[in-house]
């Protein structure tokens, strides 16, 4: 499976300028996550992502930040902007009302794969991910993605792809269902567990001894599954951000600000 390069926003409708929509373009970096404005309210949260090229999904790893929810949908650069997407993932719970109203398990990585997709879409290219994050059990709280990372079902990307503009299949359809993705296995470990619900970030140290264990469960070269319980680790944000009465947790409020907008488009959609 080939990994699937971000190539830039195309349109996002909130941001806490400490933690910008931007840090979802490079996941392995370690800027912190995308989360909504403090001043946001309104529970939702939406990106549009291109994609560097048009290619059939296989896999969408995603590192949660305070989500219960989560949709992805699917397009084409070369559509009108105001043609539907698909869905490809249906809305997905990703934390539940008790762990939402308490604080709880705000931090955790899921992994979905084509089995999770709808089928119609699963079995086309495309090269823009819309994605819409929802948080309707609490408003106290600032929410987002830790980070994305898209693979495409291609065993090399040198492989021919359909091009946006080429017609999808007469046969795609919204679609409303869809299995839902189980636990991952990593997380029956308690010291993996607790790396996800961490007080402060994690130190250099903290994370050392996490990739030990990770190695000791599985010898040789990381998984998949390692590297994701990783990356989520090193990039989980400080106490500071999630919390509704810490005010060093919240951004600068001006009325310029990038996250009060409905929309902020950062570049011209295709086609």
């Amino acid at each position: 499976m080939a990994p699937v390069k971000i190539s830039h926003v195309v349109s996002f409708s909130s941001q806490d300028p400490k933690y910008p929509v931007e840090n979802l373009l490079n996941p392995d970096s370690q800027r912190g996550p995308w989360l909504s404005c403090p001043q946001d309210k309104s529970g939702q949260l939406k990106v549009e992502l291109q994609l560097e090229r048009a290619v059939p999904i296989g896999y969408i790893d995603v590192g949660n930040c305070g989500c219960a929810f989560l949709q992805i949908d699917v397009g084409r650069s070369s559509w009108s902007p105001d043609r539907p997407f698909f869905t490809l993932l249906p809305a997905t719970m990703l934390m539940s009302l008790a762990d939402s109203k308490e604080g709880k398990n705000r931090s955790g990585v899921r992994m979905f794969k084509d089995d999770d997709f709808l089928a119609p879409a699963s079995g086309e290219s495309w090269d823009r991910l819309r994605l819409t994050c929802s948080q309707p059990f609490t408003r106290h709280q600032s929410f987002g993605l830790a980070f994305l990372h898209v693979c495409s079902s291609l065993d090399f990307l040198d492989d021919p792809v359909v091009d946006p503009s080429a017609p999808v299949s007469s046969g795609l359809s919204e679609c409303s269902d869809a299995p839902k993705s189980g636990p991952s296995p990593w997380m029956a470990n308690p010291s993996i567990r607790r790396t996800f619900f961490p007080d402060p970030q994690m130190s250099t140290k903290e994370i050392s001894e996490l990739k030990t264990i990770l190695k000791q469960l599985q010898p040789g070269t990381l998984g998949r599954s390692a590297r994701m319980v990783l990356s989520a680790a090193r990039r989980a944000p400080p106490t500071s951000v999630a919390s509704p009465n810490n005010p060093a947790g919240a951004g600068p409020s001006h009325p310029g600000s990038a996250g009060l907008y409905p929309t902020r488009t950062l570049s011209q959609t295709g086609g």
